[in-house]
């Protein structure tokens, strides 16, 4: 949808189209990956020091407990994906006798071609898995503790965190990463 926007609004970005998408999913996945970073320092805090009680020895594998584990199958997902990307277009690249930097834009598609394909047939399946993940925490929230601690305040609290960090954080990595890059493309 944001691809959509932005052609439509500049139809000299034409080129750019996937790119922007790409890009988008890209900066998605870091962002993920930065909450889940967070996420395992706020358990340690949490553990070594917010709610260890005086002489009370803490065990390691409270902090693999807390842990988002998802952080580890993004990041497995990532370099998995890297790498039999990277294979594929290196494959492709010596099937026809040139190195991969000298492989045309229609070259290059061609070789990207089946993981384009993939990646078609796994939308259902993606839906699925994204229904399931929110359905998981669903069925493992003890709503009673929220309840406890107040609803009204953990909102707030998460809409604090969400549009006086988390947004600002999103663009900063965003523009890190993407500020110039669409330079590259429109030459």
């Amino acid at each position: 949808m944001v691809e959509a926007l932005i052609l439509g609004w500049n139809p000299e970005y034409e080129p750019l189209k996937g790119w922007i998408l790409n890009a988008a999913v890209t900066t998605k996945i870091f962002i993920d990956i930065f909450i889940g970073v967070w996420a395992f320092i706020l358990a340690v805090v949490w553990v070594y020091w917010i709610e260890r009680r005086p002489g009370e020895k803490v065990e390691k594998v409270e902090i693999w407990y807390r842990f988002p584990k998802f952080v580890i199958g993004y990041f497995l997902t990532f370099v998995i994906v890297a790498w039999l990307t990277s294979a594929a277009i290196n494959a492709y690249a010596a099937s026809l006798g040139v190195s991969v930097s000298e492989l045309t834009t229609e070259q290059f598609k061609a070789a990207y071609a089946p993981f384009s394909a993939a990646v078609n047939e796994m939308n259902s399946l993606r839906r699925i898995f994204f229904a399931l993940t929110f359905f998981s925490i669903g069925v493992i929230s003890d709503f009673s503790v929220l309840r406890k601690e107040g609803l009204g305040r953990l909102a707030l609290v998460y809409f604090v965190c969400l549009f006086g960090f988390i947004i600002w954080i999103g663009l900063a990595i965003s523009y890190l990463f993407f500020h110039d890059v669409h330079l590259l493309f429109l030459k």
